[in-house]
């Protein structure tokens, strides 16, 4: 119980959103193959770009320990570790991260025909009630709620049996129970746990250190070694005292090293995970949305900007002892994984975002020159 209510608190001190507009415009993002001109910037050296992560990270004010990696085409640029006892395998809790890993997993099975993204959340939780008795079941989600909601934090559902936040698809509020109940979806359709259909996952996209575990970070580390202890800062670094259930891990229990999510993020923007319209539902702009950074909206486990001409694909993650940051630029096949063992005092907004939004301006920058 105690999770359940120092997530909620995360998801509303953390993000500071507040309702927006949401359209279901058809924005196309699909990714173009590239140009000439784009692919003689890839074969640029990227040293430049890698020493001054390096360098924003060695003199960062903040504590930092964790596991940075830089591809082009799917190739380390730069794979930075920090911290005791971190390396190349060490693994984290992704947080909200495992949010790509779930609408993912969501829409294969969309593509596989098991899934529609236009039903709604009660037609495949409730499918076995007879129409008799769904009227009678006051203990059902809003009817209007639909997998597409979902996925893109715009259903506003609350607790079984609550009245809806607000009427589904009218704004954007994020919502980490929205991605648990898309992970009991897919255990219906499925009929495979959650934990497992990652691990299938996993094996067969040689994603060799994505896992999904539950219990106490203690209980995951006897059988998964390489599990970096998270640390939580208060007064001093303390470990964080946290338990995976499975009701997290769609939206933020996953575990996995830096090397192994840049794979996945990789493949996945390479189209290699997704059909093509899957994949353009997916980085299609569904809702705008409030952030730190400006101008940004949300697709299926996304957060989509176009600042400046520069297609971005991010997210961002915290739970207790866990930081986390993915950036994709499409244009130019750039991913950027951050996975951190230390969650920064939540008393400083700006101080715990700092290093990410100084990461993500060097990166950006960079783009931007080369294309100038």
């Amino acid at each position: 119980m105690g999770l359940r209510i120092t997530t909620t608190i995360l998801s509303s001190a953390l993000f500071l959103l507040s309702p927006s507009g949401y359209s279901l415009a058809d924005t196309t993002h699909s990714k173009a193959p590239l140009q000439p001109a784009q692919a003689s910037v890839k074969s640029q050296d990227l040293s430049a770009l890698s020493a001054a992560i390096k360098a924003l990270i060695d003199e960062a004010s903040q504590p930092f320990s964790g596991s940075v990696i830089l591809l082009e085409d799917g190739k380390a640029q730069l794979a930075l570790q920090k911290g005791e006892g971190i390396d190349q395998n060490s693994s984290f809790v992704v947080a909200s991260l495992s949010k790509q890993i779930t609408a993912t997993l969501v829409l294969r099975a969309v593509d596989a025909g098991k899934l529609d993204l236009t039903r709604s959340l009660n037609s495949y939780l409730f499918a076995d009630e007879t129409n008799e008795g769904a009227k009678q079941n006051a203990n059902r989600y809003d009817e209007r709620i639909t997998l597409h909601h979902l996925l893109s934090h715009t259903s506003g559902v609350d607790a079984l049996g609550k009245a809806n936040r607000f009427a589904p698809g009218s704004q954007f509020q994020y919502s980490n129970h929205g991605y648990a109940l898309l992970g009991q979806l897919l255990e219906k359709v499925n009929k495979q746990a959650f934990a497992e259909q990652v691990a299938q996952f996993a094996k067969d996209n040689q994603l060799n250190a994505l896992y999904a575990q539950t219990g106490s970070i203690e209980h995951i580390r006897r059988n998964l070694t390489t599990l970096a202890v998270g640390f939580d800062e208060a007064d001093t670094l303390i470990a964080a005292n946290i338990d995976i259930d499975e009701s997290l891990l769609p939206g933020g229990g996953l575990i996995a090293s830096a090397p192994t999510f840049a794979s996945f993020a990789h493949k996945l923007h390479s189209g290699e995970l997704l059909s093509p319209k899957s994949y353009e539902l997916m980085t299609r702009a569904h809702t705008k949305m409030d952030f730190f950074w400006p101008n940004m909206s949300y697709g299926y486990g996304l957060r989509l900007n176009s600042d400046d001409g520069l297609r971005e694909y991010s997210h961002t993650g915290y739970l207790p002892g866990y930081m986390s940051m993915s950036l994709h630029y499409p244009e130019f096949n750039l991913d950027l994984v951050m996975l951190e063992n230390i969650s920064l005092n939540l008393n400083d907004m700006e101080r715990v975002f700092e290093l990410h939004n100084q990461i993500r301006q060097a990166v950006r920058a960079h783009l931007l020159h080369k294309k100038s």
